[in-house]
């Protein structure tokens, strides 16, 4: 724990104090311990165990450490010392403590710095600490998680002693005439509630479970009041811009501890940075980085471009295109989102793809994170057809404590620590198990995901896309095979069917409405591939192929026109199965023969394919 913290206060004028008197919301655990140290003997206590917090007297909010808050709550019921025992430490007595506590210590042959080298050590330390003679006291016990690790039982042992040392604690203070004396709990700080062992926790009277909140709203708003001056022009800011200050900087820093709000003040005040520039000082904060490609002129010259970008590499989708762009706009100006009041940290943006299987839902993603990167290696891409499990979701966020590969924390998480800057693509989403939908909501709605490690990860920067092909089966499965769409369908008919599915399937099939709603308005529909641009598409796979031939052997590979007919006869016979279709039939009809051929001729510099056609279902090419 940290020892130094120092008292952070500011003194309101009494006006102001009177207009908000009674309003103040003390934390949960402020009164879950002022009530509960006189009849419990154990707590464990987990949480934002490291931080500062509020203390209003009526006149002063101060912002204290945990130890200090502690003291006062103890204090004003009596105690007469509160004593810390940590691995590392030793022993050691709360700074405002009276040198009476010492002296008191040093009766039952115990001193300050002391460490257990046993749990038999440590059951003794306890036991002695626990049943001094001069006044009760509070005993914390730090990183409790990690008393005794090394040994395989050597935390159940000082437990063993500590609760019966407890019972027979509670049956003194219970008894007639000695009902007002005071225990002398013990407050085991873990990292997390499951560290204590159940047969300790569960249906225990003589232990509370406390968890310590990250602090509110109303916490962030007044803590911002005291580290306005931090900032390039704090001391200078006229009443409404300071007010806009102090609830932008309070809503920003959701789920962020006090003392990390402080860092973001440090970092502003060595940066030079104004109050105008809150957002960028909480962003470098949680990035780690001011690099933002948001806001590169880069970025906002190749959206003038996007859209013959990205017909330039996405055939026959542009309504699809059109409406990918309106939302990347929305995006870049940080708009999106703006309707909430969480838009400060939900991702970037939200595409929602669905239509046809083949006709470019995962290509456009990629095209996408090429246009906003300038390198299509940015997008991150999940197949969820490999999360279809339940268990499947220690992949995106870990393993739990004890199950291999815990240490290497969670894929979803990691990707998101080395890119933060990036597209995430969660590819055929309605094959993932309902409770992975759950951590969609979660990054949707917040913005972050912590993996069991305890690792945090932002989503603010990132472009989440996903891609379905909810909609085109319908549940009549007695006309034209069961499909809700096609062919032959105008877009707009096709755009209804597809966006009323895919809401249907949401609310009604998964249950799921919450995570419809923050997906919203930004599903995007795809249309069958129509004549000519399945032509297109052809030629431009057979152009990659001809290529990767002249790169991979310096061969030029020429097509006579009877030949290229006969080719496209072939890969373009079906168009159902879109684009990846045709290459599959590509890669049937050419690229195989060819190869078969530049491995028989190994030509030099150039090969003429005359014709193409068909011997007992395999492909033949006619080279020379």
């Amino acid at each position: 724990m940290e020892r130094e913290l120092a008292v952070i206060g500011v003194r309101e004028p009494a006006e102001t104090r009177l207009s908000r008197a009674g309003e103040w919301a003390v934390p949960v655990w402020f009164d879950e311990l002022n009530s509960g140290l006189s009849t419990r003997p154990h707590f464990a206590i987990s949480g934002n165990l490291r931080d500062l917090y509020p203390l209003d007297d009526g006149t002063e909010v101060a912002f204290l450490s945990f130890e200090q808050i502690l003291w006062r709550i103890a204090r004003e019921q009596k105690y007469g010392a509160l004593f810390f025992y940590d691995p590392d430490g030793g022993l050691r007595l709360h700074n405002e403590c009276d040198d009476h506590a010492v002296s008191a210590v040093a009766d039952r042959g115990l001193e300050l710095g002391q460490k257990a080298a046993t749990p038999a050590e440590f059951a003794e330390l306890h036991r002695s600490i626990t049943t001094l003679n001069a006044f009760p006291i509070v005993f914390v016990i730090d990183y409790a998680s990690h008393l005794f690790e090394t040994l395989p039982h050597g935390f159940s042992e000082v437990l063993v002693e500590a609760d019966r040392a407890a019972r027979q604690m509670m049956i003194a203070a219970g008894r007639q005439g000695e009902a007002s004396m005071l225990l002398s709990p013990t407050l085991w700080l873990v990292d997390k509630p499951g560290d204590l062992p159940e047969w300790f926790v569960v249906g225990n009277d003589a232990l509370r479970e406390v968890s310590v909140e990250l602090p509110n709203l109303e916490d962030r708003y007044a803590f911002a009041k005291i580290l306005i001056a931090d900032f390039a022009d704090g001391a200078q800011l006229e009443d409404a811009k300071k007010a806009t200050f102090l609830e932008q900087f309070a809503l920003e820093s959701d789920g962020m501890t006090l003392v990390g709000m402080k860092s973001v003040a440090r970092l502003a005040e060595n940066e030079g940075l104004a109050c105008s520039e809150i957002s960028e000082a909480i962003r470098t904060y949680r990035l780690g980085t001011r690099r933002n490609p948001w806001t590169s002129p880069v970025m906002r010259s190749r959206i003038l471009r996007a859209e013959e970008i990205l017909t330039n590499r996405i055939k026959g989708q542009g309504k699809a295109i059109e409406k990918t762009l309106e939302i990347l706009v929305r995006s870049i100006v940080g708009l999106s989102g703006s309707q909430t009041s969480s838009r400060y940290s939900r991702p970037r943006g939200v595409l929602f793809f669905a239509g046809p299987t083949g006709v470019g839902k995962t290509e456009l993603a990629k095209a996408v994170t090429e246009l906003l990167f300038g390198d299509d290696t940015a997008c991150q891409r999940f197949d969820m057809s490999e999360f279809m499990e339940e268990n499947s979701i220690n992949r995106l966020i870990g393993a739990p404590p004890g199950h291999p590969g815990h240490e290497r924390g969670g894929e979803l998480v990691n990707a998101m620590h080395k890119r933060p800057f990036s597209v995430l693509l969660f590819d055929e989403v309605e094959k993932a198990h309902p409770r992975i939908l759950d951590t969609f909501l979660q990054i949707l709605d917040d913005g972050r995901l912590t993996d069991s490690r305890g690792s945090t990860a932002y989503f603010s920067e990132a472009l989440i896309i996903f891609t379905s092909n909810i909609g085109m089966i319908g549940k009549d499965h007695s006309q034209n095979m069961g499909m809700n769409i096609l062919p032959s369908d105008h877009y707009d008919e096709i755009d209804r069917k597809i966006v009323d599915a895919v809401h249907g399937y949401f609310r009604y099939e998964l249950g799921r409405p919450e995570l419809m709603n923050r997906i919203g308005q930004n599903i995007v529909t795809f249309d069958f591939m129509r004549g000519e641009t399945a032509w297109e598409i052809f030629s431009a796979i057979m152009g990659r192929v001809l290529e990767a031939v002249r790169a991979e052997h310096g061969v030029d590979i020429e097509i006579t026109p009877d030949a290229l007919r006969d080719l496209r006869r072939l890969c373009v016979s079906d168009w159902f199965e879109g684009g990846r279709g045709i290459g599959n039939r590509i890669e049937s009809h050419f690229i195989n023969p060819l190869s078969r051929e530049l491995f028989n001729r190994r030509p030099e510099h150039r090969m003429f394919v005359r014709s193409v056609h068909e011997v007992e279902g395999k492909t033949q090419l006619d080279c020379s």
